[in-house]
């Protein structure tokens, strides 16, 4: 009979803090390395840009009212707070937009609940590039081992991921970044998996971006929590009336340990293109591809039919949108921003005065959405004409790339956009050239000072 240690050595919780716990940059492949600088430059990019929303404004506001220690950066701003303040305002405010990256395996948007941990907590300790590196890619592993762990009942159920399996990835972070051994960092994991949270029926409102933002701070805490020896159930995940038993009908342990067995995710992350909610990309792709291969105009589109899988229906699905945000998350109304050859992957574009435009509700009410009989990752988009012509197209955006050079180019545009206005396009050019070569720095601090510049407004 193996002794209780022994066999609780074995639990799933364990298993995950022991590879946190002993996360190494050297043994990171080269891709996910790439991939990882990919993501947290992205991150920089939609923060910057998120930082002037409301709902960043209001969780600034509520930071300076309580006041703290100035330890880490609110980027894109020229203030600093403490690390979990940060955590959060950088967390909210990154997925402000929805334009930050998302990752099948995880059923959520990956580096936006980890990368702010890794930035706030990696500028308060002093830590190297590379620790930032290895921190992140430990996050984001974890959130798609738990993914494949927890199977598709976790979402389905209503628990919106980024903020639930983030709060995890966050932790696991904050553990890598404080060096926590193995018992600790299970301790973290408990911390924070008691408090992860976050519900589907937000979408469309400012409580979804603060799923983020509090997986991050959560994350955050969990980690310091346990370096101070508060206690926790050291198995979280199986544990009768634990995490995975309370928030998945489709647990599988065999998910799990075959997801342990992959040495890394990160390189699977998918980038977003257009600003707005990822299920919508594989449509409105599909749309402009069918717009401008056959150069019809609106005015020329009797009917569009959006075939998806019925998922989508419980997440960006809003019929007839009233605000800019819930734009995002409408299928007939991007359709619509598609037919109408707008650019839909600008951030300044989604606003309250769209969804009233007489030409656009025209076109949206023309869309019907429907569902995929058989489970289907595309979207299948059909066109009926008043001509009597038919065009249908299938897109699937939701398939990495794997030419990692032609996506650092996609992405230094995106950046620049976002980023340009705000910061200054000099600025902007250091920030890409430090997060190109992360690893080889292992002083941050004017990397940091470059993300707290002052606003720049165009002349």
């Amino acid at each position: 009979m193996p002794t209780p240690m022994l066999s609780s050595m074995r639990s799933p919780t364990l298993q995950l803090a022991e590879r946190i716990s002993t996360a190494n940059f050297e043994n990171i492949p080269t891709a996910a390395k790439e991939v990882g600088k990919q993501a947290l430059m992205d991150f920089i990019g939609v923060t910057v840009a998120g930082m002037e929303e409301p709902l960043s404004q209001i969780l600034i506001a509520e930071a300076d009212e309580a006041g703290g220690h100035p330890q880490a950066t609110l980027i894109g701003s020229n203030m600093r707070t403490n690390v979990q303040q940060a955590a959060l305002i950088n967390g909210s405010a990154g997925h402000a937009h929805d334009y930050d990256d998302v990752h099948i395996n995880m059923g959520g948007h990956p580096t936006v609940p980890v990368a702010p941990v890794v930035f706030a907590l990696g500028e308060h300790l002093g830590s190297s590039g590379s620790e930032l590196l290895t921190a992140f890619i430990a996050g984001v592993d974890t959130e798609c081992i738990l993914g494949r762990y927890a199977g598709p009942s976790h979402y389905a159920k209503g628990w919106h991921a980024t903020g639930t399996l983030g709060t995890f990835g966050a932790a696991a972070a904050a553990s890598v970044l404080r060096k926590l051994d193995t018992p600790t960092t299970a301790t973290a994991l408990g911390i924070a998996g008691t408090q992860a949270a976050g519900l589907k029926c937000q979408f469309g409102t400012m409580c979804k971006p603060l799923h983020a933002g509090h997986a991050a701070t959560t994350g955050a805490q969990a980690a310091s929590l346990a370096s101070r020896e508060f206690s926790s159930t050291p198995d979280i995940l199986e544990a009768n009336q634990g995490f995975m038993s309370t928030q998945s009908e489709s647990v599988s342990e065999e998910r799990f340990s075959a997801a342990m067995e992959n040495a890394e995710f990160v390189q699977n992350i998918c980038f977003k293109y257009h600003a707005a909610c990822y299920l919508t990309h594989s449509s409105i792709e599909a749309i402009t591809n069918l717009c401008n291969a056959n150069l019809f105009a609106p005015g020329d589109i009797k009917s569009v039919e959006i075939r998806v899988n019925s998922g989508h229906f419980d997440v960006c699905n809003i019929q007839e949108p009233g605000t800019g945000l819930e734009a995002k998350f409408s299928l007939r109304f991007t359709a619509a921003m598609a037919m109408a050859g707008l650019d839909t992957s600008s951030i300044s574009i989604f606003t309250d005065s769209l969804t009233r435009q007489p030409e656009l509700i025209a076109l949206r009410d023309k869309v019907r959405v429907t569902a995929h009989a058989a489970p289907n990752p595309e979207s299948i988009v059909t066109i009926d004409t008043i001509d009597g012509e038919t065009y249908s197209e299938a897109v699937n955006v939701a398939i990495p790339m794997v030419d990692l050079g032609a996506q650092w180019k996609k992405l230094e545009r995106k950046f620049h956009a976002l980023v340009d206005s705000r910061l200054g396009a000099e600025v902007a050019d250091e920030l890409v050239n430090y997060c190109k070569t992360l690893e080889t720095h292992d002083n941050l601090g004017e990397f940091y000072a470059l993300l707290r510049a002052p606003v720049s407004r165009p002349t």
